[in-house]
């Protein structure tokens, strides 16, 4: 959704993905590589060449243990940028992240659903979490949107909650559902705010 989104702007933009075929947009502006992100060797010479790096990598659901793959994919993108001194970059999350919001989550079967069905997925985004807030050399945004659906991008507002791991301000008496085009176009429009940086923001779309 980034890519599409993005094929609008005049952003220089690489995107690296495991399977450049799924990757149907074409435009001027746009590269697609082939890159493995587990490996840093692979990583670091786009990290080198980029000013800012947006993730919205996502993994399956594990049920036995935290994932542990947003550690290891983050944890590259963190050296890459140490040591190609870049420093601004936004990793997509989710709503609930931290175990404490999983407890005031709407309805039971909100509830059930984030604690049993997806928790060691946010279990594994919050320990990278954790790791990246210790970091002195990232200008860092995790963007936290609720449930994921694929329809077109809208001119809706966002309200945002920088503190409890979710939108407390609006009602959550089912899964509150963002586009995933409306979640890249608030991505693009914080790529430069200096506010969003080091902050870790829930984010829900609201009717203007």
């Amino acid at each position: 959704a980034v890519v599409s989104t993005q094929s609008t702007g005049d952003h220089h933009v690489t995107a690296l993905v495991r399977t450049p075929s799924k990757i149907t947009q074409s435009h001027e502006n746009l590269k697609v590589v082939q890159c493995d992100v587990f490996n840093r060797s692979q990583l670091q010479p786009h990290v080198n060449e980029c000013d800012a790096v947006i993730s919205t990598i996502g993994f399956s659901v594990q049920f036995r243990e935290p994932c542990p793959h947003f550690l290891t994919v983050e944890g590259n993108v963190s050296e890459c940028m140490r040591e190609a001194g870049k420093r601004r970059c936004i990793f997509m999350h989710s709503w609930y992240t931290d175990a404490a919001s999983r407890e005031k989550c709407g309805s039971f079967m909100v509830r059930l659903f984030v604690k049993y069905f997806i928790g060691q997925v946010l279990e594994g985004m919050r320990q990278s979490e954790i790791e990246i807030e210790k970091t002195d050399h990232l200008d860092y945004t995790f963007v936290l949107p609720g449930g994921l659906t694929n329809g077109p991008v809208t001119d809706k507002s966002f309200v945002t909650n920088d503190t409890d791991f979710y939108v407390s301000q609006v009602d959550r008496s089912g899964a509150t559902r963002t586009d995933r085009a409306d979640v890249a176009r608030y991505i693009l429009s914080i790529l430069e705010d200096e506010g969003s940086y080091r902050k870790i923001r829930a984010i829900c779309p609201v009717e203007n």
